[in-house]
């Protein structure tokens, strides 16, 4: 009786240990499934940073030129206004500078 006590007991701890063993396992697999999933998140996010950062990029880029371009324009226009003015400026001035 004393003796299937005995195996009983060892055979009990032979379960716990088992179980201990499986728990760790999974335990350990789950922790390394974690850190794989928050790897590929971060990695998935500084791409989507990267992407959206280049988007802005391009979108100032065109922006700033557009600016440019109208700046530019708006140059030529007082220029050629400035221009078709001109004789008619120096010719007030030298009249009333020469009567």
């Amino acid at each position: 009786m004393l003796q299937d006590l005995v195996n009983q007991e060892k055979s009990l701890v032979a379960r716990v240990d088992d179980a201990r063993a499986k728990a760790k396992a999974v335990i350990d697999q789950a922790q390394n499934d974690a850190a794989a999933a928050v790897a590929a998140a971060k990695e998935k996010a500084e791409q989507l940073a990267r992407s959206e950062a280049e988007a802005g990029n391009t979108e100032a880029q065109a922006a700033q030129a557009s600016i440019v371009s109208a700046a530019k324009e708006a140059a030529q226009a007082l220029k050629l206004r400035a221009d078709a003015h001109r004789e008619a400026a120096v010719k007030s001035v030298l009249e009333k500078v020469l009567p």
